[in-house]
């Protein structure tokens, strides 16, 4: 919430959340009015509170700027993440795809996350994303790592049009549907509550196109180097992250030495 409220003003913040985590949010988001927050029942609505959100931002102005910004993530960094969004923002105007996604490279191996094969763009600036994989072994994350592959921060800053643009063309009936949902909800200033059974009997394949993967969602990426992130996808990468901060402050909280004994120390 701190790093949209730096991006946008309040009243163009929106919001995806679970019903059944509500108690966890919403003191958090009091500050975001109600029509701007797309309620699901259950994390099997993920994928339709994301796409009645970004509908609602194109029905205003298809050339509106999105930028997406996961909840379930860490950086250790946080200015060289705001300079990154900062540039894919600057760059957008020149890319083709209409979409800027942040690709991250550190130095140490990041455990249990997605990777973005990519190369060298024909025209502009940033790489051109050739392909997606989900979660693969160490020993073949490292390989894609050796050919330039980049992990995937699920981080992307485009244009609403071109993300409805996508849902339309792999679930029309689902555009109508969501953008009704959502001017009644901002008709009414209220929640735009999303169930779970609009998906109900739709092919897997149509309902994992709303991944924003490429290359079914074609995208430009820029790296990021050094900011320290973690997608959090899993207990090892959580335990890794909760490690790291705990020996960070406990260094904060070290008292300063003498600095008397530090210079007869040499």
């Amino acid at each position: 919430m701190r790093r949209a409220a730096r991006m946008a003003p309040p009243s163009q913040v929106v919001i995806t959340a679970l019903d059944e985590c509500r108690e966890y949010w919403e003191s958090s988001v009091w500050y975001v009015r109600p029509e701007n927050r797309f309620v699901g029942e259950n994390r099997a609505t993920s994928l339709l509170t994301g796409a009645a959100a970004l509908l609602s931002i194109a029905r205003l102005s298809p050339s509106n700027v999105v930028t997406i910004l996961p909840a379930r993530c860490y950086v250790a960094q946080e200015w060289i993440l705001r300079a990154a969004l900062e540039r894919a923002l600057s760059i957008l105007p020149g890319v083709r795809e209409g979409v800027v996604t942040l690709g991250m490279v550190d130095i140490d191996e990041g455990i249990d996350e997605d990777y973005l094969a990519v190369t060298r763009a024909r025209t502009g600036a940033g790489f051109t994303v050739l392909g997606f994989a989900r979660r693969p072994t160490s020993w073949t994350a490292r390989l894609l790592v050796r050919q330039g592959a980049m992990i995937a921060s699920s981080i992307m800053i485009g244009y609403a049009g071109v993300f409805a643009a996508h849902i339309s063309k792999h679930w029309p009936g689902l555009t109508q549907i969501l953008a009704r949902m959502s001017a009644a909800a901002a008709a009414a200033g209220a929640e735009c509550e999303v169930p779970m059974d609009l998906q109900r009997g739709v092919p897997s394949p149509t309902v994992k196109s709303l991944r924003w993967n490429p290359p079914m969602f074609p995208q430009r990426a820029i790296p990021v180097m050094g900011s320290g992130w973690s997608g959090l996808r899993s207990q090892r990468a959580v335990g890794r992250v909760t490690t790291y901060s705990s020996i960070a402050n406990s260094l904060l909280n070290q008292p300063l030495q003498d600095p008397n004994l530090v210079a007869d120390q040499g």
